[in-house]
């Protein structure tokens, strides 16, 4: 068991005041401090060790399935024919997530073992390597699509599991923890962090400031402040204690953006980046730690009274949040540094993105085992988590992508259907018949990247009505999978729509 680092030397917080952590007298002993009730929050490290094996052998399912649907499209020739793309990616990828997070929960090691003896057969009958060996360059582009495939795996996640959790059929321990905890459902916000730090950039000049405060901060604080005011006009229950009594993920998302863009001046280089994330990380940390920051957001016996209090949740875990975000970014451009790589400049990169998930995994080790893992706070060993699972699945990523299946199976676009997909332009209304042209690679992760928002803000809803009208907490586990294919259907299907016909929203 672990406990929180000098929790007999310190008194919390006095619930019946104002936010001060550790109002000492000057005259208090030790024994004063000591005679004081001091709330302490364990843990048990292997515990959490083993729910963050779980929430991994999710992800990686979900990854495998996404790499099954290339595969597949791929082999039947569906890149021409977006709506059978779409199809076949909704019963490899959508399907199997939404059985592995209700009914077929107990079949998850079984699942795991099947996803490890195909992967081994592929292997050993692709000639891969020698095939590898072969090409002239590796060409990873500016934004790789492995960035991509993490991004559109944190959105399908994440929107099932908000409306999963409703039901019974559920699976209990991926809920989101109150306190320590490396649950499925802790993952969100933090990958969701991740991933907007590796599609960022850090603030050079003023005008990059402007355009993140104007087009990307700006909206989502505008969205955290419209759910609250629904909540409270509707009457839906929000749990307090993941955000707070009115702040909530898009809050979080929107002041980490506004926040990280002014720290990231301080950065004169990408380079400087990781120290300056770090620093802000083992600052943040020492609050929570010394200074008691911790107990504070953790006391339940903590008045909400003043508006600091209700949310300190939130408020509280905006510097992690930051800093994980200042880390994405140098991820992302130590990623992207060099677009066009030879075989061996390849391996070395992937050798040594697999000693950095390495590190960042005994880092999340001895921070399990030390001071716990929380998203409330989102306290140092959470940051190492999130760095941890990105740096595992852009590894994944990029080895299954990059280096084997578009070594056995290359798809070869031409430098207009790269630039349309870059502008989300698949369809011209010029040609005859509307004649749609050929869907890239990963139909779906497309979508989701090119209208993220949209799509979070349709589950959102969705999610709203389920709950309102159809009363998830009494229906069984096959009308639960059922009423989730249809609501993860109406959300990707409309974004896929968005996508064939060239349309961005946000």
């Amino acid at each position: 068991m672990g406990s929180r680092a000098a929790a007999d030397l310190v008194p919390g917080p006095n619930p019946n005041t104002s936010f001060i952590p550790y109002p000492f007298r000057i005259n208090r002993t030790l024994e004063e401090v000591i005679a004081e009730h001091v709330p302490v929050y364990e843990w048990s490290w292997t515990e959490t060790v083993f729910q963050s094996w779980e929430t991994m052998l999710l992800i990686m399912a979900t990854f495998w399935c996404i790499f099954m649907a290339r595969l597949v499209t791929h082999k039947l020739g569906l890149y021409s024919s977006p709506n059978r793309c779409y199809g076949v990616e909704f019963a490899l990828i959508i399907l199997p997530c939404i059985l592995l997070v209700t009914v077929a929960v107990d079949y998850s090691y079984y699942v795991g073992v099947l996803m490890l003896l195909v992967t081994l057969w592929f292997l050993l009958n692709s000639n891969f390597m020698e095939r590898a060996r072969s090409r002239q360059k590796f060409d990873l582009g500016n934004r790789p699509i492995a960035l991509s495939v993490l991004r559109s795996v944190t959105h399908l996640l994440t929107a099932i599991c908000i409306l999963a959790v409703d039901f019974e059929s559920f699976y209990r321990p991926y809920r989101k923890s109150r306190q320590f905890g490396a649950k499925l459902m802790d993952v969100g916000i933090g990958l969701f962090v991740f991933t907007m730090g590796s599609v960022s950039r850090r603030t050079r000049h003023f005008s990059d400031l402007q355009r993140s405060v104007v087009y990307s901060a700006l909206p989502l604080i505008l969205l955290g402040l419209a759910r609250t005011v629904a909540i409270l006009v509707v009457g839906y229950g929000q749990d307090e204690h993941e955000y707070g009594q009115h702040l909530n993920a898009f809050f979080t998302l929107g002041f980490t953006k506004l926040l990280g863009a002014l720290v990231s001046i301080l950065a004169r280089r990408d380079l400087h980046l990781l120290p300056l994330g770090f620093g802000l990380l083992l600052l943040h940390q020492f609050g929570l730690s010394v200074l008691g920051i911790s107990d504070y957001v953790m006391d339940d016996e903590v008045s909400r009274s003043n508006l600091f209090n209700a949310n300190r949740e939130g408020l509280v875990s905006l510097p992690g949040f930051v800093a994980l975000y200042l880390l994405s970014i140098y991820v992302n451009r130590w990623m992207v540094a060099i677009s066009q790589l030879s075989y061996s400049e390849m391996v070395k990169k992937l050798r040594r993105l697999f000693f950095i998930a390495l590190i960042l995994w005994n880092l999340f080790g001895l921070s399990a085992y030390g001071i716990g893992i929380s998203r409330v706070t989102c306290n140092f060993g959470y940051v190492m988590w999130m760095m941890a699972i990105g740096a595992s699945t852009l590894l994944t990523s990029f080895g299954a992508i990059d280096f084997v299946i578009n070594s056995v199976m290359p798809w070869v676009p031409n430098e207009s259907e790269v630039d349309e997909q870059e502008r989300g332009l698949l369809t011209d209304e010029t040609e005859a018949k509307g004649r749609i042209k050929p869907i890239v690679p990963f139909t779906i992760s497309q979508a989701l990247n090119q209208n993220g928002l949209t799509f979070f803000l349709v589950a959102n809803l969705l999610t709203g009505g389920v709950n309102i009208f159809l009363k998830p907490e009494d229906r069984s586990g096959l009308e639960s999978v059922v009423i989730l294919l249809v609501y993860m259907f109406l959300a990707t299907k409309l974004v896929h729509e968005l996508l064939k016909r060239g349309i961005r929203l946000a």
